[in-house]
């Protein structure tokens, strides 16, 4: 018998066999003890040839002992022990294993206890006390076989009234039940022994479970709550915080899970919906921002685990995101990166790790950006379809999850014409080939001191620059051209922020040095000019301009850093006056007027203003 039956059987225990035995073997020996005390007297008494009941008697004739073989294999398996003719004990072999397992004390030829060992485990497991009418009393057992004595049973007049239990050896007890009728009536535990009740059940008068109190997290309140019909569990409600709300409801059918609400933030609204289909979940819905609208949605599979789950993360009434698993296992996701409307990101998985990620950013159903990951899922490669014609023109490599390189196909001839290097993740060094020829021509830098970027083109593919532009920002401010491929500078040109050209220099009559600079005005006209033209490193003639047109020339014709020549023009860039210091004073000692020069250096002079003035 269990404390944690339903159903409680009342013990009723029939007048022993042994005794009817006793009585007839009395009668039967009362002339064999007269013939000989000292002898055991054996009988037949079935008939079938074999000795299955021996007494022993004393020395007075009294009875001493029975040995009886109730299950005819001429072994002894019960004996009864009498103390001045009067039984006093019995011990039997009930199982009929040539050992004893039970054994009763009798006071006054009636039964006051019964030992068992139940188990065969070689020791008393059990002790049944009887009263004066040899109706159980009281009963103790050791189901745990730690050979002590854990359940106990109460009986008034025969009937179970109550039973009590150690479940954990530490002599306390645990679980106490009360019995009306020799049924259940009510069910109290207290599992870590800390004199508070952590379970209460309610029995109808059949025995059977109406309703229990549970305090599972054991701080002395009851919070769970079950119901039963006819015995079966049907529901189960959780206040949590003990405001007579239930935050989670449970309904059972046939004893296991079919539904589950839950309220997780205790706004009294219930937020979490689950099914349940053979105790294992196979759809859930939440309400993830408790606005009062299901935003996400998961179908499970037979183990349990989620299959495909649809999320409206935006909380905009529209699924933007759906998982697919396996076996517990992410294989692929699609998403609505720009909360259109539209899912046009895919992500691909292979053992729960993530491989790849597809976009269709256009919306024409083909893949317009594909990325590829390692096995730690770092991006490795990422190619793309900029003008969606369903060609990948450029890619990206990447290297511990940093961008290494860039490529593009502008023209789409299957050859890359654009490389981009990264270090660090910015941008070091970028490589063209602007006219598809399949050699790359333009080298641009973005790591050189001062400038966001310097370019280079190499035109006639000598392995030289034949043009060099550097830019702040996106801003030119200075080009460099080598015009006749000598390797050498010709022409450098600066630019100010407004990307408005504010000087020049060049190198005129291919000298190997800039030996002329030209100043200009916002509207990029010349404003004026230098010239070294001996080498010195140091200007010697110098040109002045209105609107564009020369106005006036001066020279330092002796390199002594003064200027010595003069000339000056008129509207029409006609000149109308020289003026030479002769003597190098500093001050003009002839002038002459227009008409045709004295020396072949003024002409030369004139000329190099002239030529110089149609160019800028």
């Amino acid at each position: 018998m269990s404390a944690s039956d339903n159903k409680t059987q009342p013990v009723v225990l029939a007048r022993p066999l042994y005794l009817t035995i006793l009585t007839m073997a009395v009668a039967l020996l009362v002339c064999a003890v007269m013939a000989d005390a000292q002898e055991a007297i054996r009988y037949d008494t079935d008939q079938d040839g074999k000795v299955d009941q021996v007494v022993y008697l004393d020395n007075n004739g009294r009875i001493q002992r029975i040995e009886v073989d109730g299950n005819a294999d001429e072994i002894m398996d019960r004996f009864q022990f009498y103390e001045g003719g009067i039984p006093v004990r019995v011990e039997r072999d009930t199982d009929y294993d040539q050992k004893l397992d039970c054994w009763d004390h009798l006071k006054g030829g009636k039964r006051s206890r019964q030992e068992r060992d139940c188990k065969a485990g070689g020791y008393i497991d059990q002790v049944i006390y009887f009263d004066d009418m040899e109706r159980p009393l009281r009963i103790e057992k050791d189901t745990t076989a730690d050979r002590a004595f854990d359940t106990v049973y109460q009986f008034v007049e025969g009937n179970l009234t109550a039973s009590t239990r150690d479940t954990d050896a530490d002599n306390k007890v645990n679980i106490r039940t009360s019995f009306v009728n020799e049924k259940p009536c009510q069910r109290k535990e207290d599992l870590d022994a800390d004199d508070r009740i952590e379970k209460i059940i309610d029995y109808d008068g059949e025995g059977l479970p109406v309703k229990s109190r549970i305090d599972t997290d054991r701080d002395g309140r009851m919070e769970t709550f079950r119901f039963f019909e006819q015995g079966k569990l049907v529901l189960q409600e959780k206040d949590l915080d003990l405001d007579d709300w239930h935050e989670v409801v449970t309904r059972f059918k046939d004893e296991l899970p079919f539904e589950e609400q839950k309220d997780t933030n205790i706004d009294h609204q219930y937020d979490v919906l689950i099914r349940y289909k053979n105790e294992m979940p196979y759809y859930e819905e939440k309400d993830t921002n408790f606005d009062l609208a299901m935003d996400y949605f998961c179908d499970f599979d037979a183990e349990g685990f989620p299959k495909e789950i649809r999320e409206d993360s935006r909380y905009t009434g529209r699924i933007d995101r759906i998982r697919t698993f396996k076996k517990n296992e992410p294989v692929r996701m699609v998403y609505d990166s720009t909360g259109d409307g539209f899912l046009d990101q895919t992500s691909l998985f292979e053992k729960g790790k993530l491989v790849e990620q597809r976009y269709d950013a256009n919306q024409d159903g083909k893949t317009d950006l594909r990325a590829f990951f390692n096995a730690a899922e770092q991006r490795e490669k990422v190619e793309s379809d900029a003008d969606f014609n369903g060609v990948m023109e450029t890619w990206q490599y990447y290297e511990n999850e940093k961008v290494a390189r860039q490529e593009k196909d502008a023209n789409e001839d299957g050859r890359v014409d654009l490389t981009l290097f990264f270090e660090n993740e910015k941008k070091h060094r970028l490589i063209m080939d602007q006219d598809f020829d399949g050699r790359f021509e333009t080298t641009q830098w973005f790591d050189r001191p001062e400038w966001t970027s310097v370019m280079e083109m190499d035109v006639d593919g000598d392995q030289s620059p034949d043009a060099c532009y550097y830019y702040t920002g996106d801003v030119l401010r200075v080009k460099e051209v080598d015009e006749n491929g000598d390797g050498r500078w010709d022409l450098r040109e600066h630019y100010n922020e407004n990307k408005k050209l504010v000087k020049s220099e060049e190198d005129e009559g291919a000298t190997g040095r800039m030996n002329c600079t030209w100043f200009y005005n916002d509207r990029e006209e010349a404003l004026r000019a230098e010239k070294d033209g001996n080498g010195d490193g140091n200007a010697d003639v110098w040109f002045y301009y209105d609107q564009g047109r020369v106005t006036r020339v001066e020279e330092d014709t002796n390199g002594d850093g003064k200027v010595d020549l003069w000339e000056t023009y008129d509207a029409s860039e006609a000149m109308v006056k020289r003026e030479k210091d002769l003597d190098y004073d500093g001050i003009a000692d002839i002038e002459d007027t227009p008409g045709t020069p004295d020396t072949e250096d003024e002409t030369e002079n004139l000329n190099v203003s002239k030529n110089t003035m149609e160019e800028h």
